[in-house]
């Protein structure tokens, strides 16, 4: 499934790394009914979210029985930290993330995770299936 996506990527012309930092503008969201669309770097951490943290975090980011709520969580997280915890793992009172960082599955697309993360915890991306805005000059998918 990430190979698809590095595929899909890659067409597109973009990079791991690509999302824009916390002090640029919030990457473009549109949503309607049950799919939105979004900026790459928001559909790419969808993505790796969907594929390497949904299963203790849910779909949604809300949590589960083990794993917190990251639309809350990340309230008190700036990117940095964030970050950090990707790389270090996780240990709290009520959860325990191992490190990601060396995970090749997650440690190129720190910068698209948290702007994934950062999209749901500001209430700009509901809980919904994500689809890539198409990049100007070339089709959507």
């Amino acid at each position: 499934m990430l190979r698809s996506l590095v595929a899909f990527c890659a067409a597109l012309g973009c990079q791991a790394g690509a999302a824009q930092s916390s002090s640029a503008a919030a990457p473009r969201i549109e949503c309607a009914a049950d799919v939105c669309r979004a900026a790459v770097p928001v559909y790419i951490g969808w993505r790796v979210f969907e594929a390497q943290c949904a299963t203790c975090h849910a779909a949604d980011a809300r949590g589960s029985s083990y794993a917190p709520d990251l639309t809350q969580r990340l309230r008190d997280f700036d990117q940095r930290r964030f970050f950090a915890a990707l790389d270090n793992g996780y240990l709290g009172a009520q959860s325990s993330m191992p490190p990601r960082g060396r995970d090749p599955n997650v440690a190129p697309y720190y910068e698209e995770l948290w702007a994934f993360l950062a999209a749901r915890r500001d209430g700009r991306l509901p809980a919904a299936r994500v689809e890539p805005l198409a990049v100007e000059g070339r089709a959507g998918p």
